[in-house]
């Protein structure tokens, strides 16, 4: 589904409204290619317009900084910071321009527009003595941020990982209150991630270690997230039955899900969830409102694969 398209299938610009802000980056890179005499005059600073590479910086930095007002759906964003290079390779002048912001949307339209808007102030500074210029392979080299996570042009295919959900709620699994975490997993989690299992339990601490260990050791899942049960209510006990199937604490990710919600929640201190691993599994435990959950899972992608990747014996350097 195009999400730029509303029902009637006319353009609008996507709600981002219930993202939340992570630190997205992006590097765009493109190439025009030119005479040797053209090359040498830019080097030289004969071109009769001025220092080309001097201008072209300044137009792509315009250029990113103006991208919501050249592409009609992007986002007005604000900006942490931008670094443009030029360099020659042969017969080609290259530019790669680096994005970075805290936002809830991408910068790689920034960082395109950047790379296209500094070609062509160097078409047009050299156009005079160059009828011959040709712009090529303008392309998105790497982003990171969002839940995309960390994508490269030169990439090779991401790992998939399967992962299951326990809902701890005494209302929800008694079928009192409908259950919306799990949609909000679904919508949150990255393609490459696998959601192969779901159970609703009561805040029964017995039932909730079953759940944990039979994922761990039966269906050798790399991914279990537990959510609910993390807060003061008596009934709340999904962090002991967490710390009593754990074999060793990797509670790092749960302070960071907590420093994360600090800016969003005055609450974010009653959390008492933590995380761990058992056998080649790693359990995470987040909060029991769709919106939190959401939230936490933004604030760990970042670096959630490279963990998983290290646990499974994937990844050998250190």
């Amino acid at each position: 589904m195009f999400t730029h398209l509303d029902e009637n299938g006319r353009g609008q610009m996507v709600d981002i409204s219930e993202k939340s802000p992570t630190i997205r980056q992006a590097h765009a890179r493109g190439s025009i290619k030119l005479k040797k005499e053209t090359i040498d005059a830019i080097k030289n600073e004969k071109i009769k317009k001025g220092d080309v590479l001097s201008i072209a910086q300044v137009a792509a930095i315009q250029g990113v900084k103006n991208t919501p007002s050249i592409i009609p759906m992007a986002h007005p964003l604000l900006l942490n910071g931008i670094k443009v290079d030029f360099y020659f390779e042969d017969t080609y002048l290259y530019c790669d321009v680096r994005v970075k912001c805290e936002g809830k949307t991408g910068v790689e339209m920034e960082a395109l527009t950047g790379v296209s808007c500094g070609l062509l102030t160097v078409y047009d500074m050299c156009k005079a003595i160059d009828k011959t210029m040709s712009m090529e392979k303008i392309y998105l080299v790497e982003k990171t941020g969002g839940k995309s996570g960390h994508i490269h042009a030169e990439e090779k295919k991401k790992n998939v990982y399967d992962y299951g959900v326990i809902i701890a709620s005494d209302t929800r699994s008694s079928g009192q209150k409908e259950d919306l975490c799990i949609e909000a997993f679904k919508e949150a989690m990255p393609e490459n991630y696998r959601l192969v299992y779901t159970k609703i339990v009561p805040d029964d601490i017995d039932q909730i270690k079953d759940q944990l260990i039979y994922l761990s050791d039966q269906e050798k899942l790399p991914l279990i997230f537990t959510s609910g049960g993390t807060g003061f209510s008596q009934r709340d006990v999904t962090p002991e039955a967490t710390e009593e199937v754990i074999e060793r604490s990797a509670s790092p990710i749960s302070d960071a899900i907590r420093l994360y919600s600090k800016e969003k929640t005055n609450a974010w201190m009653l959390s008492r969830a933590t995380s761990g691993i058992r056998k080649n599994s790693l359990i995470i435990n987040l909060p029991g409102s769709p919106k939190a959950v959401r939230e936490s899972i933004y604030s760990i992608l970042p670096s959630l694969s490279h963990g998983l990747d290290v646990l499974s014996g994937d990844f050998k350097q250190h």
